[in-house]
């Protein structure tokens, strides 16, 4: 898959788990966790590090890496390409101040535009979740299923479906409480803003 394709999947799907993962409920939650994604050419590891109002996110293969930081005090998101020694800005939208997904996914418009439900309540990896279920207005999007955890304000599961990506499965696995260092939350030395390139279409899925 061309790298910069998949830096943009990488960077919308792990902004769309990662900003919607915090509630007013669970603002000391501190730790660390492996995130694994399934499906096809998006199948790939990454690590989650969450403190308070603040978490780190990163994906990476042999095409690159891309790493997402969210600052719910700032209302910022930032996503860091190490390769390039840049980063990206984005201003967070929401609806108002709990992060939960109906308040950050249902503020977005355009091809981002969606519906979020809360369907029910599931047991997943021992924690107690709340299901929804989110409808992106633009049918190429598909949509997303997500398991929020609510003693940890994040979700633990997320299934995404689109006609051209097929199904991804992102999961945390090997949860840990522990204290996390501030300096993960800060954009390193020597990085310069990079202009944000055109969303590209979503490449069709192999048959």
């Amino acid at each position: 898959m061309n790298i910069k394709i998949k830096q943009w999947f990488f960077t919308l799907l792990s902004c769309l788990i990662s900003v919607s993962a915090f509630s007013g409920l669970a603002l000391a939650s501190e730790f660390t966790a492996d995130s694994v994604m399934k499906g096809g050419q998006m199948s790939g590891k990454g690590k989650v590090w969450v403190k308070g109002n603040k978490m780190r996110q990163e994906f990476g293969d042999q095409s690159g890496t891309v790493i997402t930081i969210v600052d719910l005090d700032q209302g910022m998101s930032w996503v860091l390409m190490p390769e390039a020694k840049g980063y990206m800005k984005i201003v967070l939208k929401t609806k108002g101040k709990s992060f939960r997904p109906d308040n950050f996914i249902g503020a977005q418009q355009g091809q981002m535009k969606a519906q979020v439900k809360l369907v029910g309540t599931e047991t997943v990896n021992d924690y107690a979740c709340d299901k929804y279920l989110i409808t992106f207005e633009h049918k190429k999007m598909g949509g997303m299923t997500q398991w929020f955890a609510k003693k940890l304000g994040y979700p633990i599961k997320i299934i995404f479906k689109s006609p051209q990506m097929g199904e991804v499965v992102t999961e945390l696995e090997n949860i840990s409480k522990k204290d996390v260092s501030d300096d993960l939350f800060r954009i390193p030395k020597g990085y310069k803003e990079l202009q944000q390139p055109n969303i590209p279409q979503m490449p069709a899925k192999k048959r």
